[in-house]
């Protein structure tokens, strides 16, 4: 498998950088209908320290992946989920971004960027490893906060609610490795283990593993730079208050009251703690029932969830893998987890 020698150089490079530079210059001056001039503290409040604290992260991510890829380590780190990953044709590069998956999206993004690049796996095992790391993974790292929030203010129903996005997290993992054994290669017995380096080679594998990182973080600020201030100018000039409104205002739940959507309304509307508040408060005055109450928080978050992945989530994807590719994996992954969900909260809306 050859190593794919992606750049941003070439005239890419000069297309995303004037647009970006034209996208600020025509903001800043009000040109847009409905723009607002831009203030210092805006610039910092909202734009520049979210967009840092991103980059950041990023940048960490993909130091420590690509140090874990060059060190030789990623077979290692994926060794625990070999047996699973190997029954589903993954190799144990991509149960190293398993691993990484548990602690940091962004890292085990980074990683699994590093391998598709080098060539070390192909385009469809990036996107079945990717969407696999969405299922449990995921679920599993959010959950602690999610637990604490949910379970004091909606209790029975909150548990009955974490259990079904647990199954439906299950669902795709198991999904996904099925479709894995019989879409990809099997990988051969061994394979993806990569033997550390020797100590009289590391400082020269160090500079490497430094100057990988400095070409492949400046394309990531490249691509993330104009789709993060696409996006501040959109939710500045209010496009995600208006498909928020335009969400809430189509909800009709003719099986369920109206304090069901209420509480689908307050997760859309606002960010999905309201929701769970406003749950909580209906079912201790006896309006929801628990099933009522789990219904109206599973279809809360279905009609929440794709908004806020395109808010949060897109420019750190397409700075990650590319504007292309980052996108479609984030369409995959929003969509099977939409149809994962439906999928196991209909039999509880129907027996539970």
């Amino acid at each position: 498998m050859k190593a794919r020698q992606k750049t941003s150089g070439g005239w890419g490079r000069w297309v995303l950088l004037l647009t970006f530079g034209l996208l600020v210059t025509i903001y800043w001056l009000g040109l847009l209908p409905g723009a607002h001039h831009l203030t210092v503290q805006k610039v910092y409040h909202k734009l520049a320290w979210p967009l840092l604290h991103l980059l950041a992260y990023m940048g960490v991510g993909l130091l420590m992946g690509q140090a874990v890829e060059s060190l030789g380590w990623a077979a290692k780190l994926g060794g625990w989920a070999a047996p699973l990953l190997h029954w589903g044709h993954l190799r144990r590069e991509s149960g190293a971004a398993f691993t990484a998956a548990f602690f940091s999206g962004i890292m085990a993004n980074t990683m699994l960027a590093t391998l598709y690049q080098e060539g070390k796996i192909s385009r469809r095992e990036l996107a079945v490893t990717y969407l696999f790391n969405n299922g449990l993974p995921v679920y599993l790292l959010h959950l602690p906060t999610t637990f604490f929030i949910i379970l004091p203010l909606t209790r029975q129903a909150g548990l009955i609610y974490l259990g079904i996005t647990l199954a439906a997290a299950l669902l795709r993992s198991v999904a996904l490795l099925f479709y894995g054994r019989l879409a990809l290669p099997a990988a051969a017995e061994g394979a993806g283990g990569e033997a550390a380096p020797l100590p009289a080679k590391k400082a020269g594998l160090l500079r490497e593993i430094w100057q990988k990182f400095q070409k492949r973080f400046s394309r990531v600020i490249l691509f993330t730079l104009p789709i993060y201030f696409f996006i501040f100018v959109l939710n500045d000039l209010g496009m995600f208050k208006w498909l928020r409104d335009a969400a809430a205002a189509h909800v009709s739940l003719g099986f369920l009251p109206m304090e069901a959507a209420s509480v689908v309304i307050f997760s859309v509307a606002t960010e999905f703690t309201s929701g769970i508040a406003a749950a909580g408060a209906f079912m201790q005055a006896g309006a929801l029932t628990v099933p009522q109450t789990v219904m109206a928080l599973v279809l809360g978050n279905i009609v929440a969830t794709p908004i806020r992945g395109l808010r949060h989530q897109l420019a750190a994807n397409v700075g990650i893998f590319s504007p292309k590719l980052g996108t479609q994996l984030l369409l995959l992954s929003q969509s099977l987890r939409l149809l994962s969900l439906v999928m196991v909260a209909i039999p509880y809306a129907i027996w539970g």
